[in-house]
């Protein structure tokens, strides 16, 4: 006697994908019932920005890949809340120093903003400008400092791009994981030390501007 057959399903796609409540698999026992945002965030940094899978943070944390489809919608989305998050941490500048006491709070916190997020020199390549600057409204204060001591917005802009992409070249030769202020080996302090004076000395004595060329025809 034939066994009777069942039509096969089609595997869903990942639009077609169940929804699962952002608890957690629930064939899975002993997971937990809930996550934060902030768990999934943790455990992409862990995991580094720029080589994270969802999968993988999933695993970490304890929920089903479809539960963080479910909240962020795709792995954009969880490294743009990583981001956020992350430049939501910087601190506002203290009091009203000179530009160079500015620029040098300003490299303190790109610095701690880049030890907290590894992999951040590899992935904000790829974000447009315009999303870069949404991200980083937290150092607005800064550059509004710079221009109240006299820099063009050129001026301001030029100073501070040299000192992020430093720090970013920084952070490539740290461990690929979270590292505290603390841990940081003596030896790449000290080069980040004399890097941002010298740059600083630099920008003091010149400040130069960007301009764009206009092109000849």
């Amino acid at each position: 006697m034939s066994q009777p057959t069942h039509p096969t399903r089609p595997l869903p796609s990942l639009r077609q994908r169940p929804a699962v409540p952002a608890s957690v698999e629930p064939s899975t026992p002993g997971r937990p019932q809930s996550f934060t945002n902030d768990d999934a965030i943790a455990a992409a940094y862990r995991a580094r920005l720029a080589g994270f899978s969802v999968k993988g943070v999933a695993k970490q944390i304890g929920v089903s890949p479809a539960a963080l489809y479910q909240r962020f919608g795709n792995r954009q989305g969880l490294l743009n809340a990583c981001m956020s998050k992350a430049c939501d941490t910087v601190e506002p500048l203290v009091g009203s120093p000179d530009r160079f006491e500015t620029l040098r709070q300003f490299s303190d916190q790109w610095w701690a903003l880049c030890l907290r997020c590894p992999g951040i020199e590899v992935v904000i390549r790829n974000y447009p400008d315009p999303e870069i600057l949404l991200m980083t409204q937290k150092f607005e204060c800064y550059r509004n400092r710079l221009g109240e001591l006299g820099l063009s917005t050129e001026q301001a802009t030029f100073a501070g791009s040299m000192i992020a992409v430093n720090m970013l070249e920084r952070r490539h030769r740290l461990p690929h994981t979270p590292v505290r202020p603390e841990d940081v080996p003596a030896e790449v302090e000290s080069q980040r030390e004399q890097s941002i004076s010298f740059i600083l000395q630099t920008l003091e004595n010149t400040w130069p501007e960007w301009s764009v060329k206009e092109e000849q025809a």
